[in-house]
């Protein structure tokens, strides 16, 4: 074990001393009673000049908590927006097959089945089935007219080796 030298021991004792003497010094000002004769008393005051005559001393007067704190404007009125009315809803799909179309020489001819109906029709510019009725007819589509609007039935092409 090696020794301090004795210079540094009493610097580090005299700095603990010092130390202890502030925090004890700190302590007993804080603990130390306070004379009785340095404490102003407190002024009272007697802020009623006249009671009324139906009030109890000591009674809570409610009128003043009745005051808002604070005042907030209305929301502004916003405009109501247009009632739109409700868009239709789409027309039922058009089950309709295009078959064929066989031309003649007053002109095309379509060949449509309608498996609602199970029926097959043979149709051409003009004719009409149900509520439906045909617009045109060429080499590789069909116009249907309806109430919703135009529909185009057209015949797929045919790839070699294609089963349908």
């Amino acid at each position: 074990m090696t020794l301090l030298p004795r210079r540094k021991v009493l610097r580090v004792s005299a700095r603990r001393l010092l130390v202890a003497f502030m925090v004890s010094a700190c302590f007993t000002w804080a603990i130390w009673p306070i004379r009785p004769s340095s404490i102003a008393a407190i002024p009272t005051f007697n802020t009623s000049t006249s009671a009324p005559a139906n009030s109890v001393p000591g009674s809570l007067n409610l009128t003043g908590f009745g005051a808002p704190l604070w005042f907030a404007p209305p929301p502004p009125v916003l405009p109501q927006p247009p009632v739109v009315a409700a868009p239709l809803p789409p027309p039922p799909p058009l089950r309709w097959q295009l078959l064929a179309i066989v031309g003649e020489r007053s002109g095309f001819r379509a060949l449509i089945y309608d498996p609602d109906s199970d029926k097959l029709f043979e149709l051409g510019e003009g004719d009409t089935a149900g509520s439906r009725s045909i617009g045109r007819v060429t080499e590789t589509f069909v116009e249907v007219r309806e109430v919703a609007g135009l529909r185009t039935l057209a015949l797929r092409e045919s790839k070699p080796g294609d089963p349908r």
